[in-house]
């Protein structure tokens, strides 16, 4: 029999820690049925529905899979025009943006056609218009067409996502 308070104490310290063992165990056990819960329901929401795309879906899919690629209309634009009596020139490099590649070859072979329909548009742009970006913006709207027209004129596919200028100088 323990009489000494000493011996009592390391007793009753025990039976704390076999107690403080056994609430610990049940938090961390119930934490990882949580998680496990958690990601089961993850993957029967996210991953669980494996039902097949109906066939526009799969011919979208395959053209967001395709990836992008940028044509530049090479040598830079360089142009002059009239503002006001003065002479003023424009550089402007373009580039196209499409994810066929029979597009690309087709901007490649009608390159000349291009070029020439966009020196002109290019060269009949106004310097007051070009210094705003809604002015910007018109003129890349009407490249674009400019550029469609031409391939489709020459019964080419004209699959283009935009047309981008990647430098723009007006002196």
């Amino acid at each position: 029999m323990a009489t000494r308070e000493a011996d009592l104490e390391l007793g009753g310290d025990a039976k704390k820690t076999a107690g403080g063992k056994k609430s610990l165990l049940m938090i961390g056990g119930g934490a990882l049925v949580l998680v496990a819960v958690s990601i089961g329901a993850t993957v029967f929401l996210v991953g669980g529905e494996h039902a097949k795309p109906a066939a526009g879906e799969q011919a979208t899919a395959k053209k967001v899979e395709s990836p992008a690629v940028y044509t530049p209309l090479e040598p830079p634009f360089v142009v002059n025009f009239e503002d006001d009596g003065a002479i003023r020139f424009l550089q402007v490099s373009i580039e196209v943006l499409t994810r066929d590649p029979k597009v690309t070859e087709a901007v490649k072979l009608h390159m000349p056609a291009i070029r020439d329909q966009l020196i002109v548009l290019l060269s009949g742009a106004d310097y007051a218009t070009l210094a705003s970006r809604e002015g910007k913006d018109t003129l890349r709207k009407q490249s674009l067409d400019t550029l469609k027209t031409i391939l489709k004129a020459q019964g080419a596919p004209d699959a283009i996502e935009g047309l981008y200028f990647t430098n723009f100088v007006m002196q």
